[in-house]
């Protein structure tokens, strides 16, 4: 007996701690003071990317979900297809191959020079060439094509 009565002590500031009463039970809340459920989500008929009201539940299943085994194959194997050597074609000589960067001399409104005197018209990063051909300034370098 003397047990029980120095265990009741430190049951009772245990209860109370957690909330309870130590001797007695509250009885339950009535069901009227329960939160109405939430309505089940749907999308907005005006604009599909929102909700027609929040918050809300998700909607029950159709059918019962079942387990099913997870079954995952292999990809058939792809052939390798075969190597073609290519041939580099021959320049044709109605279209010329670009030269390389040419260094810029100066350059004034109407457009640049390069180092060995040939004239680039036009301003900005495309000008022309003597012949017409595009040619691209980049930095100190000038290329056409």
């Amino acid at each position: 007996m003397k047990t029980m009565k120095k265990a009741m002590p430190g049951l009772a500031c245990a209860m109370l701690l957690a909330g309870g009463h130590a001797w007695s039970q509250e009885p339950p809340a009535p069901a009227e003071s329960l939160p109405e459920p939430l309505p089940v989500c749907q999308l907005d008929p005006r604009d599909s990317g929102k909700l027609l009201e929040e918050p809300c539940r998700p909607a029950p299943p159709v059918q019962p979900r079942r387990s099913v085994t997870q079954v995952i194959g292999r990809m058939p194997a792809q052939p390798v297809p075969p190597v073609v050597p290519v041939a580099p074609l021959p320049p044709s000589p109605a279209v010329p191959m670009p030269r390389a960067p040419q260094p810029i001399g100066a350059c004034d409104t109407g457009g640049c020079r390069d180092a060995a005197g040939a004239r680039y018209n036009g301003a900005g990063n495309a000008t022309l060439d003597a012949n017409g051909r595009i040619c691209h300034r980049n930095g100190a370098f000038i290329q056409c094509f």
